[in-house]
């Protein structure tokens, strides 16, 4: 059995001398002293966004169409979006019941602005957005045909059934976790598709933004 060992730190906030305990082989014992997003929200540099006007779900892999965009509005070497979650409202009772789901596009070439116009919202609450590098567009701005590529959609998150007619209330939500990145001038969709065009979606995007090495 391994023997712990201590080891010295200093408090953050304090600025004290504490003591944490590691195993022989150099393995720290820790526990979590906040939640696991929270440092990254009390900085200020995570927001979010949902589109204001529901868009009609796709019923196939989509080019251009996207229910909203998010461009990197930071300078080369600049700062990186980086894509926590995407996520979808229905808050509009349709008479035809379907399957819907989540799919998104990252861009991997520079493009120009979507010259986007929804309000940014900081998750710490402590607005309004003004530092964010993002400009997000609702639906009714299409993707650039570089960007909007059927072959670039990808699937996230698990779908969900609508099983009464006529009832909003559908939510569709995917952690994404940092998977995607948006580097400077570069583009990312989110869109729903769907077994009909009738179910509608507000749909939404969470993220962070912070200076990084792309390889």
């Amino acid at each position: 059995m391994s023997m712990p060992y201590l080891k010295k730190l200093t408090s953050r906030i304090t600025g004290l001398e504490i003591s944490a305990q590691a195993t022989a082989a150099g393995e720290a014992l820790v526990t979590a002293g906040m939640a696991p997003y929270e440092e990254t929200t009390r900085g200020g540099s995570g927001f979010h966004c949902t589109a204001t006007t529901p868009t009609a779900a796709v019923v196939a892999l989509p080019t251009t169409a996207a229910g909203i965009s998010i461009w990197n509005a930071d300078a080369d070497d600049g700062k990186s979006i980086i894509i926590d979650a995407i996520y979808a409202i229905n808050a509009v009772g349709h008479a035809v019941l379907g399957q819907s789901g989540l799919i998104c596009v990252v861009g991997q070439t520079d493009v120009a602005s979507n010259s986007g116009t929804l309000v940014v919202r900081k998750n710490n609450g402590n607005g309004p957005a003004k530092g964010s590098i993002a400009l997000v567009a609702p639906g009714s701005t299409a993707l650039d045909a570089v960007t909007g590529v059927a072959i670039g959609w990808i699937p996230m998150g698990n779908s969900v059934n609508l099983s009464v007619v006529s009832l909003p209330g559908l939510i569709l939500w995917a952690p994404v976790n940092g998977r995607i990145i948006v580097p400077p001038a570069r583009l990312f969709g989110v869109n729903v598709i769907s077994a009909n065009v009738e179910n509608t979606w507000n749909c939404g995007i969470m993220w962070h933004e912070k200076q990084l090495t792309l390889g």
